[in-house]
């Protein structure tokens, strides 16, 4: 390609960048002049609102206006770049670059031309000259005599009528383009001029809760204000509540479907608008049913429309309930969240509950989440522990005895009532005693501990009751009494037990046979002086109503003594016959019959001391009297029989605790693993207790009116006494001195293995002659020994001697009965005699004053008979 070639190549270039920039520039004038003239267009059918001829002139002539410049800025330019038509030549092209370069000026339109030339005369000197000239322009780039910015200052023309658009589009106006674009293109249908105002609503949604109601504010915008306004919904019209001028309020109550609405006034109508609800999730039914554990005794429940209840622990709770609308219900408790199991519209669930719940019942549905909240409680009642309430009371006349009674309950039902007791040097060999009991939740029981269980005499016993409940939940609750402590006694302690109480039983009775002396006194002396009036005043029959009141309660207290003396009687040693005890028990049966007649005639004085008349109330209270003093001789006698049969029986306790006692002093001597000072000293004590005793047995039988010769040798029990202190120092000597030859031994020096193996052989010795050191010795053993045999000695002194004098004073008994019977019989035959005398005498007679004074000497002598038996008896 030679030179000029080049530069054709450039101006075909640089013609179609022309053409180009001529297309950008059309292409903004195109957008700036049809956009402002559709701003125009449009901005003229919203003021005028022209007629369908009028629009469509519009509407046509915006089209032509439009085609001629689209025809004219984009069409036209891209014919010519496309070379569709003709556009500039070259030599308007190099006159263009001409102007734009200075350096190039007409050159380029030179060569043309010169190459126009060439072609008719072909002169190589012309065809050299063009090729030197285009070598010449060859460097010059034509395309930038084009510039593409020079189109900028196009652009403030398309920046006008955007400006335009967009403020009338933040004024609010956008409907001036809407409105009115859509009336110019459907020109050939007809459109009313706009009311004079419009409807506006405050809500973006028009959306309700179902069954709430929602609040909507109307306001009016246009150079009209109404006064009124309505709103139309379901067939109906409404009357819109007036807040302020051109602004309306209406409320829609309890919304439950899609409304569609729309508002009025003065032939303006709004446009229409949808209220939409929301269904909301619904509780249609509340249902809980109450499972109570099996063993409350309580039948199960179905509480209905509420969720609060009071159970008992471990109820099984299972809640059933019915909702619309509803997708999701969930138990909300204290630490967990709990989904209920749904089929369509029904949902459960079930919890077991333990203990105070508060809980939430929360519905939801895909639209409103937890939407409805309940809040409920179960109150729960705790199955407690059972009670128990133990009174314990001792036999008065048994000591041996308890008496327990008891009160259990629980709140639901009882399982069962045991007695546990073990011995109090093991307390884990436990032995249980199970009592029937009923299953309500109420009893009671009795019981007298030991009964018949077999307790080992001597040893001490620890026990307490235990009840048991019901509970299934918790498992069995237990609930212990206090524990209680028995020791069994030996049969000697038995023994003496017995005796002390028949003692205590005694100086009662005695006591309550001197206030019946003082008494017998006072009836005495009431005796006296109705005898002495003719008719009592008020305070003498107050003085017998008051003596007949206590004498009431004298012979009840009377009659409760010597029941309890018999009752005593019969206790004491029941194992062995005793003659002289039966004896003793029937006459105290007489003596309660004795008291019961008292007791007759003194309700009888009672009942009857103000109507009967005085003659008869001498007779009844001379009779009363003389049953008194009867009956103060036989209590008399009474106490002293009994006072001497448990002064003889406890004589021949002490005799056998004696000889006991021996015995276990001489064991003591003969065991060596035993024998020591702090057992002798036991001894010693035990000896001690024994001269105690036979000292208040000496007071005791001193208060006897007729005291018995009691056997007690004093030497004996000092020499006793000496040989067990002799024991007791020789045993303390021997033990300090085995004592210190131990403290010498550890105190040395140990021994090497040799001096060990040396000394291995008199290892044995050593430990015999230790042996021989701690053993007891010979004398303590002496001095034992003979404590024991002279303690023994007494024991069987003693029982001899009693028994000799219970024979030789059955044998003084015996010759005075019969002294009595000689008296009394004399005593008969004079008094027969008298009796002939006084049927042969008559009444006026000398004699008659003198048999009568002999027959108060018979009187007199009967009266020492008397005074004879009963000191006999």
């Amino acid at each position: 390609m030679n030179n000029y070639q080049l530069i054709k190549h450039k101006l075909e270039a640089f013609i179609r960048k022309y053409y180009l920039n001529e297309l950008v520039k059309g292409a903004i004038l195109f957008f700036a002049i049809g956009f402002l003239y559709f701003l125009i267009t449009v901005s003229f059918e919203y003021f005028f609102w022209l007629n369908s001829l009028g629009r469509k002139i519009l509407f046509w002539l915006f089209v032509g206006v439009e085609v001629a410049l689209f025809g004219r800025f984009i069409l036209y330019p891209l014919a010519k770049l496309f070379k569709l038509s003709k556009g500039i030549n070259y030599e308007q092209a190099s006159k263009i670059i001409g102007e734009h370069f200075p350096e190039v000026n007409d050159k380029l339109l030179n060569i043309l031309q010169l190459h126009k030339n060439a072609k008719s005369n072909d002169s190589e000197l012309l065809l050299a000259s063009i090729d030197q000239k285009s070598l010449e322009l060859q460097p010059i780039p034509f395309q930038i005599a084009v510039n593409f910015k020079s189109n900028l200052r196009y652009v403030k023309y398309a920046i006008i009528p955007v400006f335009i658009f967009l403020a009338i589009y933040i004024s609010g106006n956008s409907n001036l383009f809407s409105e009115s674009y859509t009336r110019v293109v459907n020109y050939d249908q007809a459109y009313e001029p706009p009311a004079p105002f419009s409807f506006q609503l405050n809500q973006d949604q028009l959306q309700v809760k179902e069954n709430e109601s929602l609040s909507l504010r109307i306001f009016t915008d246009g150079s009209v204000i109404p006064d009124n306004a309505s709103i139309h919904y379901d067939g109906e019209t409404y009357f819109l509540k007036k807040v302020n001028p051109g602004v309306f309020e209406y409320t829609f109550d309890r919304v439950s479907k899609n409304t569609e609405f729309y508002f009025s006034s003065n032939e303006v109508t709004s446009k229409p608008y949808q209220l939409q609800v929301i269904n909301v999730p619904t509780l249609v039914n509340f249902e809980m049913q109450l499972d109570y554990p099996a063993y409350v005794g309580k039948q199960d429940e179905v509480l209905k429309g509420t969720g609060n209840a009071t159970i008992p622990e471990g109820t099984k709770v299972s809640w059933n309930l019915t909702a619309k609308a509803t997708n999701q219900i969930q138990l909300n408790l204290p630490d967990t969240l709990e989904n209920f199991h749904r089929s369509e519209d029904q949902f459960s669930l079930q919890q077991q509950i333990f203990r105070n719940t508060s809980y939430q019942i929360s519905t939801s549905n895909e639209q409103l989440k937890n939407y409805e909240q309940l809040s409920y409680q179960l109150k729960v009642v705790r199955d407690e522990f059972p009670e128990l309430d133990v009174e314990m009371k001792r036999d008065s006349l048994d000591r041996q005895v308890m008496y327990f009674y008891g009160k259990v309950a629980d709140d639901y039902g009882l399982t069962g009532l045991q007695l546990v007791y073990f011995a109090s040097e093991n307390p884990k060999e436990t032995k249980k005693v199970n009592f029937s009991l009923s299953t309500s939740t109420f009893d009671d029981f009795v019981y007298a501990f030991p009964g018949d269980l077999q307790l080992d005499r001597g040893k001490a016993y620890e026990f307490y009751f235990q009840v048991f409940d019901n509970d299934q939940v918790n498992g069995k609750k237990r609930t212990k009494s206090e524990t209680f402590s028995f020791r069994k006694f030996t049969e000697d302690e038995e023994t003496q037990e017995q005796l002390n109480n028949q003692e205590e039983t005694i100086k009662d009775m005695d006591n309550s046979l001197q206030k019946m002396k003082e008494s017998n006194k006072e009836l005495q002396e009431l005796d006296q002086l109705q005898k002495e009036k003719k008719q009592l005043n008020y305070n003498d029959r107050k003085k017998l109503e008051n003596y007949i009141e206590r004498q009431q309660q004298q012979e009840k207290m009377m009659k409760e003594y010597s029941k309890q003396m018999k009752e005593n009687l019969e206790q004491f040693q029941p194992e062995k016959s005793d003659q002289f005890k039966e004896q003793l028990k029937e006459r105290l049966e007489k003596n309660e019959e004795r008291i019961e007649q008292n007791e007759e005639l003194l309700k009888e004085l009672e009942k009857y001391q103000d109507k009967i008349n005085k003659e008869e109330l001498n007779q009844k209270i001379e009779k009363l009297s003389k049953q008194n003093q009867n009956e103060q001789k036989s209590l008399e006698q009474l106490l002293e029989l009994t006072k001497r049969y448990y002064v003889q029986k406890k004589a021949e306790q002490i005799s056998k605790e004696i000889d006991e006692l021996g015995k276990k002093q001489e064991k003591l001597a003969d065991n060596d693993s035993l024998n020591s000072s702090e057992e002798q000293e036991k001894m010693n004590k035990a000896f001690e207790e024994l001269q105690k005793q036979m000292d208040e047995l000496e007071e005791e039988n001193k208060e006897l009116q007729k005291p018995m010769d009691l056997p007690r040798d004093v030497q004996k029990e000092e020499s006793v006494k000496n040989d067990q202190k002799e024991a007791s120092e020789e045993l303390k000597d021997s033990e300090e001195k085995s004592g210190s030859e131990e403290e010498n031994n550890e105190s040395g020096d140990e021994p090497s293995d040799k001096e060990n193996s040396e000394n291995s052989e008199q290892s044995q010795e050593e430990q015999n002659s230790q042996k021989q050191k701690s053993s007891p010795s010979q004398k303590a053993k002496q001095k034992q020994k003979s404590a024991g045999q002279k303690m023994q000695q007494m024991g069987q002194q003693m029982m001899n001697m009693m028994m000799q004098g219970s024979s030789q004073q059955n044998q003084e008994d015996a010759e005075m009965l019969r002294q009595i019977l000689d008296n009394l019989i004399t005593f008969s035959f004079q008094q027969e005699d008298l009796m002939e005398d006084f049927n042969a005498i008559e009444e006026n007679s000398p004699q008659y004053a003198k048999k009568l004074r002999y027959q108060y000497v018979l009187k007199e002598n009967f009266q020492h008979v008397d005074d004879s038996l009963y000191a006999l008896a």
